[in-house]
């Protein structure tokens, strides 16, 4: 496989603080990449190596086959970087984008077009011509999204970018981020504490504590790195002793759990869960549902960050 980013034992030390501590990622063009851990942990040093903004104390990087120390100019080109807001707030809103526009060579009518599309998508185009200082927060995170979207960049480096967003503008995000990968040539490294927002958006994600890569895949592939087991809710109209009983007794069950009209069950493949519905209706069980429990990005998370590191 072609990876557009690529990191090989990445480290960067501050004097005695190591800030990230050889990780090796690689990310598939075309999806979004959740970067997700605990403030400290080393997501903005990691997005900040990555567009050659530092220099990595050992390994190195490579984005769109090119190593980020020696091609640098060529990959920020073609990527586009969200870290802070740090706008200019005496200049209005048009004038950022113009100003950060020009900076990759638009100009004229396609400069225009491309700041009215993205001041509407974020519901800003009434305030075009207000100073950015009279902005509140969430207006101007979206003008700094807006502004890293300005040059439609083949990465799109995000760190925490519904932060100070109310409910309605976070999704607005969300579902642009959605359209923007869809053709599959665009690519997001997202980082986000938002864990329900990054199991919505992400294909794959990598959890990252005191600098050290955690875990590292697809949710399926890191539910099944955590939990050997499939866990299914088995709603009946009447949970009986005698149904429980019989579970407990079966070898290929490794859990049984009874919860009012429920019976949670603890197996390891989607063939003993048949095995045990078919015990349950021999024992004369009238089911209602059967529901496959699965682990959630949060659950994740929470088992594999330390408890000491969460925020």
């Amino acid at each position: 496989m072609s990876w557009i980013i690529e990191t090989f034992d990445l480290t960067k030390k501050f004097d005695q603080l190591t800030a990230l501590a050889a990780v090796t990622i690689k990310v598939e063009p075309g999806i979004v990449f959740g970067f997700l851990g605990p403030n400290g942990a080393g997501k903005t040093t990691m997005v900040r190596l990555l567009n050659g903004l530092l220099r990595p104390t050992h390994g190195k990087a490579v984005i769109f086959g090119k190593d980020i120390q020696r091609e640098g100019s060529f990959i920020r080109s073609k990527t586009g970087v969200q870290t802070d807001t740090n706008l200019y707030e005496k200049l209005s809103a048009k004038e950022n984008l113009e100003i950060w526009g020009s900076l990759y060579g638009l100009t004229g009518n396609n400069l225009y077009h491309r700041i009215d599309t993205l001041l509407e998508m974020f519901n800003l185009a009434g305030k075009r011509d207000v100073i950015v200082g009279n902005f509140s927060k969430g207006m101007k995170q979206k003008l700094a999204i807006a502004r890293a979207l300005i040059h439609d960049p083949e990465i799109l480096f995000l760190d925490e970018p519904t932060a100070g967003l109310d409910p309605e503008a976070s999704e607005e995000v969300v579902l642009y981020l959605q359209k923007y990968i869809k053709d599959g040539k665009r690519t997001v490294f997202l980082c986000s504490h938002r864990l329900e927002e990054v199991e919505r958006l992400s294909q794959a994600s990598a959890i990252i504590s005191q600098g050290r890569i955690l875990a590292n895949g697809t949710i399926a592939e890191l539910r099944s790195q955590l939990w050997k087991e499939r866990f299914y809710s088995v709603r009946l109209i009447e949970a009986r002793d005698d149904f429980v009983a019989a579970l407990k007794h079966e070898k290929y069950i490794s859990q049984v759990v009874r919860r009012e009209q429920e019976i949670r069950l603890a197996v390891a493949t989607g063939t003993d869960i048949a095995k045990a519905i078919r015990l349950l209706v021999n024992c004369g069980a009238e089911i209602l549902s059967v529901q496959e429990e699965e682990h959630s990005l949060k659950d994740i998370y929470f088992a594999i960050v330390p408890k000491g590191n969460h925020e």
